[in-house]
């Protein structure tokens, strides 16, 4: 019988690349900090969206 190996992925960089652009995108658009910490918010909510929904399923 086969065992199918999942490699060891690090997901960091979805997480960091969410967390910057929600920061810029926060900040372009209102220019305030409470924004911008709930832009930075957002983006890791999608990112941990993406990572587990979609990213995951297609290493099979």
């Amino acid at each position: 019988m086969k065992q199918h190996h999942t490699p060891d992925i690090d997901y960091t960089y979805f997480y960091i690349l969410a967390l910057v652009c929600g920061i810029l995108t926060a900040w372009v658009i209102s220019g305030s900090v409470l924004w911008t910490i709930l832009g930075a918010i957002l983006g890791l909510l999608f990112a941990a969206f993406f990572v587990n929904a979609l990213v995951k399923d297609s290493e099979v």
